[in-house]
């Protein structure tokens, strides 16, 4: 027999837990730690155990709020491991495959040379469809903030695009800030 808690976060992961795999599948690309279900399956038991303190009126956003600390926890994890690895052997050369799952092979070259900051907030407002006062909410800033931030990512996207292609991208904005 299932309650009305188990009922509500059933409807939860039904409409949100698609958005969350896409969110994981564009950021994470780590296929010998931890794969996108796993990752998936962190945030909803997080999810589970702070399901009171869930806003209903926001609760994609909070979400990814989860979403992103347990990537980052994920990527903190990762980062000891490769350093313990690298002390028993060599290091090789390292694929840049963390924005794969973006077509465009400019786009992705511009997006690898933004800095994690700029290159979230730019995700989270282009793939997730946040607005600034949404990327507020996950990133943990002020609106404010969150408005200069991705005001700024996107000159720098754009300048970057420029540098890469020229001619598809004619409109030079490195000057513009």
């Amino acid at each position: 027999m299932t309650t009305n808690r188990e009922e509500r976060f059933t409807q939860l992961v039904l409409a949100h837990g698609d958005v969350l795999s896409r969110y994981f599948q564009r950021r994470h690309h780590d296929a010998d730690a931890v794969s996108v279900d796993d990752l998936l399956a962190e945030v909803l038991a997080v999810a589970w155990r702070r399901f009171d303190d869930l806003p209903a009126d926001a609760e994609l956003l909070f979400l990814f709020g989860i979403a992103r600390n347990v990537l980052a926890n994920t990527r903190r994890r990762s980062g000891r491991r490769a350093a313990i690895t690298s002390r028993l052997r060599p290091p090789g050369p390292s694929p840049s495959a963390e924005l794969e799952a973006i077509g465009d092979l400019t786009v992705r070259a511009a997006l690898a040379e933004l800095t994690p900051t700029d290159r979230e907030i730019l995700l989270l407002a282009t793939f997730e469809g946040c607005d600034p006062t949404e990327c507020a909410t996950v990133l943990g800033i002020s609106t404010n903030a969150a408005s200069i931030r991705l005001s700024r990512a996107k000159q720098h996207f754009a300048a970057h695009l420029h540098a890469a292609d020229p001619e598809s991208f004619p409109v030079d904005v490195t000057g513009a800030m």
